[in-house]
């Protein structure tokens, strides 16, 4: 599951005042230090996941179920009753459910652990390489909206 925004901003303020702050001994780089972890409790409550993104993470979760339940004819775990409304959700109402599907994709993945034996030859492992193939496009559209590292800056300390 993907953290939370929460979560990551909770993580950074965190780390910032109880680990970077106390070792800067430079007082102006320690006030520019305070003012970033102001800036992030400011931002903390205003800041949302990127719905597009969020949005077709989740559709195409709940079409990779659709499959996984015309593979299996109703013999898996029950599906989440997921539909995208017409309209664009928000992030908020988006990441419970992408969350809930991500569980569902786990419990099918043990579902047929269990019951590989009393599945029809190749099943199995039609559904592991659908699981498997919507999370190699998921990991390739995160790859492309992260930005490369500083790893440069980061290690001359800049």
């Amino acid at each position: 599951m993907t953290n939370s925004l929460e979560r990551i901003f909770g993580g950074i303020i965190d780390v910032l005042r109880s680990r970077v702050i106390p070792k800067i001994d430079d007082e102006f780089a320690r006030g520019q230090a305070y003012g970033a972890v102001d800036l992030l409790c400011n931002l903390r409550p205003r800041v949302e996941w990127a719905v597009g993104p969020l949005y077709d993470d989740v559709a195409e979760r709940i079409a990779l179920v659709e499959r996984i339940a015309s593979l299996v004819e109703r013999a898996a775990p029950p599906a989440p009753a997921e539909r995208l409304a017409a309209s664009r959700l928000t992030a908020a109402e988006l990441e419970p459910m992408r969350d809930r599907l991500d569980e569902y994709l786990c419990e099918v993945l043990r579902w047929v652990a269990v019951h590989r034996q009393t599945l029809p030859v190749g099943r199995a492992g039609e559904i592991e390489a659908a699981i498997r193939d919507q999370q190699r496009a998921r990991l390739r559209r995160e790859v492309k909206l992260t930005p490369p590292p500083l790893f440069g800056e980061i290690s001359r300390g800049q």
